[in-house]
């Protein structure tokens, strides 16, 4: 009796101990799952100000540098060409309302304002139009998912931009959207001035740009030169077509 009295003292103690290990473990395994939560949180909040940060980038930035440049143009204009001075403000006007309109969507969290209600050769065509460029549409056009569409679109507002504000005095820009079985392509050239791109490490729209497209498995490629103008180009997989 005293043999078994002392096993199942013993055997008592240990499942305590036991209890009380297993408390512990469990303590930190919910101080653990808080600690994840709260970094998921916080990798949440960076990853939307990180989205916000390149929404606005790439429409309101880009917005109110056009409407600079198209100001800049105007008064360069107004005393010896004024019809070119006044395409240049209506220009200026379709720029502000469509700024007005990618603010508005940036805050519904809505589709962007150029592909509401459109198809994405006519978003790039009135885009190209805001900066005198030209559009050239090759392959047969459809219908794609929103993620390609709206790289392709945010790609071109970059490329766009870009050339207007560092190619140098008006130069001639196009614009070509090819529709592959597998792909859709977009690319934005000039005749700038060019730059040495293996010398240029890229700012925030590049980054961006370069992010955006990565995330739908996508490439982004700046070729240029000093005096040879530059070429911006992207490339966007998408769902091959069934045969019927």
């Amino acid at each position: 009796a005293l043999v078994f009295s002392v096993a199942v003292g013993i055997w008592i103690i240990r499942i305590i101990e036991q209890s009380q290990e297993r408390a512990e473990l469990i303590a930190e395994l919910d101080a653990s799952r808080h600690e994840l939560g709260r970094l998921s949180e916080v990798h949440g909040a960076l990853a939307e100000r990180e989205r916000l940060a390149r929404e606005i980038h790439d429409t309101l930035a880009q917005g109110f540098t056009s409407l600079v440049m198209l100001i800049q143009a105007v008064e360069a204009e107004l005393d010896h060409d004024v019809p070119e001075a006044r395409r240049h403000l209506r220009l200026m006007d379709e720029t502000a309302r469509q700024n007005l309109a990618e603010a508005r969507a940036l805050v519904a969290g809505g589709a962007p304002a150029d592909l509401d209600g459109a198809s994405l050769p006519d978003a790039l065509r009135r885009l190209a139009a805001r900066h005198d460029a030209v559009l050239e549409v090759t392959g047969p056009v459809r219908t794609l998912p929103a993620g390609p569409e709206v790289v392709a679109l945010r790609a071109c507002q970059e490329a766009l931009a870009n050339a207007r504000k560092h190619a140098g005095s008006p130069v001639t820009i196009g614009v070509s959207l090819a529709y592959a079985d597998d792909s859709l392509t977009v690319s934005v050239r000039d005749g700038g001035r060019g730059f040495d791109a293996t010398a240029v490490s890229g700012g925030y729209g590049l980054a961006g740009l370069r992010a955006r497209t990565a995330e739908v498995g996508g490439t982004a490629e700046v070729r240029s030169s000093p005096g040879d103008g530059t070429v911006v180009t992207v490339r966007l997989p998408v769902v091959r077509r069934r045969s019927p």
